[in-house]
């Protein structure tokens, strides 16, 4: 009778304990951010694990590649994995973002994005892709262009060019990729607004059409700080003008007027900034931004800004997402110069 108790009673207990055991097994629900994204889960959060992809739509040596592998270079130290650039050019930069839409939504692909890729180039090139597929992490720069020429040409200002042109000559401009590219776009309503004959010899990066210009392969070119602020210093190079339209102020060179300061009623402020797929766990995304914070308040990378002539843009996705916004409407005015 005794031995039939003592059974009933191991029974019950394997039965609690079994009952404990499935229970502590079952997963964590998932549960949904404020913004609705339920790729958020309560587990620790064990990220990363493996080496990160940063995607670079834009060619070797121009100024967001170079920064973007200085950002990178930081990531074995502050994430314990390495940072690995890819450079994925075409199609104004589409090429790039067609192939970092297509990674995982983990976390371990970035990319390099600017406004243009929403507020221009579906003017130009048929996407698939929208504002809402991708999420801000963190600014990289303000874009400010300037039209340079070549020092041997003469030409110093916008005058200077008009009075090139007036002698017979149709002037040759060097710019990053074709129609879609911001680059390309506003050079080019800059001379429809000039009225002066012209031709564009697109290039894939900003650096190679700088090049260009230094070789004497085209009268103009259109170029970022860290692609022509050496060869300005160092006599090559003269700037004609910024579409910054307060101007613009480069170490090295000093003050660079602005097209609107010249009489001509043609502006653009650009920026690059680090994004992810939109689904990515916003855990990610904090730890990803908090990421290029600290790269960004190093003073040996703050120096390595400082050198190109630039800073670091520290914008949160609130504040370029509205960025893209004001772009998008500031484009309306420039596209129908130059399809």
């Amino acid at each position: 009778m005794k031995s039939k108790k003592l059974l009933s009673l191991l029974l019950a207990l394997a039965m609690v304990m079994s009952i404990t055991a499935c229970g502590s097994k079952a997963e964590t629900p998932a549960k949904s951010d404020d913004s609705g994204n339920t790729n958020v889960s309560t587990e620790e959060l064990n990220w990363p694990e493996k080496e990160i992809l940063l995607i670079q739509p834009w060619s070797l040596g121009g100024g967001p590649d170079v920064i973007t592998r200085q950002i990178a270079s930081y990531s074995d130290k502050i994430l314990g994995v390495p940072m690995i650039v890819e450079n994925h050019t075409g199609g104004s930069g589409t090429i790039g973002m067609n192939d970092f839409l297509e990674a995982e939504d983990d976390g371990y692909t970035l990319f390099c994005c600017n406004g243009p890729l929403f507020s221009l180039t579906p003017s130009f090139i048929s996407v698939d892709y929208t504002v809402d597929d991708i999420s801000p992490i963190c600014g990289i720069r303000i874009t400010e262009f300037v039209v340079l020429s070549n020092a041997s040409s003469g030409i110093t200002d916008i005058q200077g060019l008009k009075d090139y042109a007036a002698a017979g000559h149709t002037i040759k401009y060097a710019t990053t990729g074709g129609p879609g590219n911001d680059s390309y776009t506003m050079i080019s309503a800059l001379f429809a607004m000039l009225d002066i004959p012209c031709e564009a010899v697109p290039y894939d990066g900003g650096q190679e059409a700088i090049n260009a210009l230094v070789g004497g392969h085209v009268d103009v070119a259109i170029g970022s700080p860290p692609t022509y602020r050496d060869y300005v210093i160092n006599g090559q190079l003269n700037c004609l003008g910024t579409f910054i339209p307060e101007g613009l102020d480069v170490e090295g060179i000093g003050h660079i007027p602005s097209f609107k300061e010249q009489g001509i009623d043609v502006e653009f402020t650009g920026m690059d900034y680090l994004a992810v797929r939109s689904t990515v766990d916003p855990r990610i995304q904090e730890k990803l931004r908090d990421f290029v914070l600290q790269v960004y308040a190093d003073p040996e990378f703050q120096q390595f800004m400082a050198d190109m002539g630039m800073a670091a843009w520290e914008a949160d996705a609130t504040e370029i997402l509205g960025m893209i916004d004001s772009q998008t409407e500031a484009m309306a005015k420039y596209i129908p110069l130059v399809q």
